[in-house]
């Protein structure tokens, strides 16, 4: 596969011979997050069957140009798909193409589809037939997510607001009423020489769109996609849908869908590596002064975003995966704050790590072990060391979660890494799976205690819905646990005497000697607050040796900045103690920034 930028869209074609291609139209929002690995291994299959197939970014998505609130989405995106047919036939000779799209992205292949007037066959997975139902289904996916500890913070979105999102990606203004006058039915009638659905919800409708479209003579296959629950999940626990993605290739290959149950097919290697080069496709940020590229080093993938004047000795930042997502971060974060700071001179890269995202190979499986590995610490280090031979004197990193614990041991790690930025970091040390904050259903303590002043969480307990007893002795192992490093904390302090060493202590130890910042920020109902004060007490007076090391609460911050409010306090924070540390003169001001948070915005415990 290779990097390709058409008409201000970043996308993968994956070339092959043969006369018919694909291309594939992407979920919208975090769908899009969630099915990543799986969705890049079907563009794999596909183009080892023989077809070559290209995988893209919609406009204000992904590594594309723009952002989600300009005006008139919709169109844009079903521009693209004409767009990215065009760059497929110019590309590769091909002669005949097939779209396939995954839920709302289904929808817009069929709408392109019927614009194009002139395309083989068209697979829709999952489609939301009615835009209408759509809207409704984003707006309850939020309203689900606030109910949980991770949404404790977040305002309610009205339904007249001209805002509708759902984990971090949102539709605005007129494109919410232009997603929701979308009816399949009435907007298209033989989109396609031939169709496949594969339906996993809204049966009904379902069932109408196949028998509308066999009364305009388009003959349809239909199956059922029963893995669809597992893969539209989020991106860690996503599974791959093997049978349905075997069906799928061998129906656009003129072969008919296989009734059992498929193995995996091995994809075919990737080109050969390469770093920065001259011809690399580009994108040109004209409104942030800046030019895009994807780079490829060893088996690592990245999207350098280089200023074009570059701000005179002000370090490169280094953004990592949260979790097993790729390099474009929950409600694209990392991509926005890129562009942000270019606009300021300071050159970002934004990288994949070891088997996840677009790196090579694309891992199978990902796991919690996988993300806090100490491989995961030296694909980090490679990412500082390209940055190095780009001529960059220092590297800062940013991570959310199981990147912000990356980050800070990569920090510790690497001599030319001079400060480290985490979000809501779970964990200093990694000690297993099964010791994971939350592994046994525990919230923070804080959570908890708004639980215990709830008259629903109570009538939950009596009815044997939630479990009081497992709560209250997953809190006493905090407890203790805490009290058992306080009482060694002092008896060492008395002494002088080391009774347990701490690998914590350490870690700190390292990242304070050489001189580098660190910055961890927390939501006031995160779980890793908890794990900070236990390991710091619960004033932090631990952390007064490191004075380097600064940790603080921020208002309104979820767990992984699903809301828009929460990534501009962290951007806005974070980019703030950047120029502080690291640079002479004040960052620009930008209508993107919230201003720098106060002692009446957030707490600072050191």
């Amino acid at each position: 596969m290779r990097p390709v930028v058409f008409d201000d869209c970043f996308g993968w074609l994956h070339p092959t011979g043969g006369h018919q291609g694909v291309v594939l139209c992407n979920p919208f929002g975090y769908d899009a997050l969630c099915t990543h690995r799986g969705w890049r291994r079907l563009a794999e299959r596909i183009a080892a069957s023989g077809m070559p197939v290209l995988r893209f970014d919609y406009p204000g998505a992904g590594d594309s140009l723009g952002s989600e609130e300009e005006p008139d989405r919709v169109e844009a995106c079903i521009e693209s798909i004409v767009a990215a047919v065009r760059h497929l036939r110019q590309s590769t000779g091909v002669t005949q193409v097939s779209l396939c799209g995954l839920r709302l992205g289904a929808t817009l292949a069929a709408l392109a589809a019927q614009r194009l007037g002139d395309v083989e066959g068209l697979v829709l997975l999952s489609p939301a037939v009615s835009g209408r139902n759509y809207v409704r289904e984003l707006r309850a996916h939020r309203q689900s997510w606030m109910s949980t500890p991770a949404g404790m913070s977040a305002e309610p979105i009205p339904d007249s607001a001209a805002y509708v999102e759902a984990f971090g990606f949102g539709l605005h203004g007129d494109d919410i009423g232009r997603l929701a006058s979308i009816d399949l039915l009435a907007d298209t009638t033989a989109p396609a020489r031939r169709v496949l659905l594969l339906d996993a919800s809204d049966r009904s409708r379902a069932t109408a769109l196949v028998e509308h479209y066999g009364s305009n003579g388009v003959p349809v296959t239909r199956r059922a996609f029963d893995e669809a629950d597992r893969f539209l999940i989020e991106a860690l626990y996503s599974e791959e849908p093997i049978e349905a993605f075997s069906a799928v290739t061998q129906w656009l290959g003129g072969q008919p869908p296989p009734r059992g149950a498929a193995e995996p097919m091995t994809p075919p290697p990737c080109g050969a590596a390469a770093s920065l080069a001259e011809d690399a496709p580009a994108l040109r940020l004209e409104q942030h002064g800046a030019v895009e590229r994807p780079v490829i080093f060893g088996p690592y993938f990245g999207i350098y975003c280089q200023p074009d004047v570059p701000r005179a000795g002000a370090p490169a930042v280094l953004f990592f995966n949260t979790g097993a997502s790729h390099h474009i971060g929950d409600g694209r974060i990392f991509v926005l704050f890129a562009r942000q700071l270019a606009a300021q001179g300071i050159a970002s890269l934004r990288m994949d790590l070891g088997g996840l995202g677009d790196s090579t190979p694309t891992a199978q499986a990902v796991t919690l072990d996988t993300i806090y590995s100490e491989q995961s610490c030296t694909d980090a280090m490679a990412g500082a060391d390209w940055l190095i031979s780009n001529g960059h004197p220092g590297i800062v990193t940013f991570g959310v979660c199981g990147g912000a614990f990356v980050g800070l041991h990569a920090c510790a790690a690497h001599p030319r890494i001079v400060g480290s930025f985490g979000v809501n970091l779970q964990k200093f040390i990694w000690d297993g799976e099964a010791r994971t904050p939350g592994t046994t259903g525990l919230a923070s303590t804080r959570v908890l205690r708004r639980s215990a002043l709830s008259l629903e969480k109570w009538k939950r307990v009596l009815r044997g819905e939630s479990s009081l007893t497992r709560t209250l002795r997953g809190l006493a192992q905090r407890v203790g646990r805490s009290m058992l490093l306080r009482v060694v904390e002092r008896v060492e302090g008395a002494t002088g005497l080391v009774l347990m060493p701490s690998e914590v202590q350490r870690l700190l130890q390292r990242v304070h000697a050489k001189g580098a910042e660190v910055r961890l920020v927390y939501g006031e109902y995160d779980l890793g607050l908890d794990e900070l004060k236990i390991q710091f007490g619960s004033t932090l007076r631990g952390l007064r040796r490191f004075p380097r090391v600064r940790a603080a609460t921020l208002p309104k911050l979820d767990h992984a900045l699903f809301t828009a409010q929460s990534r501009e306090a962290a951007v806005a924070d974070a980019q703030n103690w950047l120029f502080e540390r690291f640079v002479a003169t004040r960052p620009l001001a930008s209508s993107n920034v919230c201003p720098r948070t106060d002692s009446n915005d957030a707490v600072l415990f050191q």
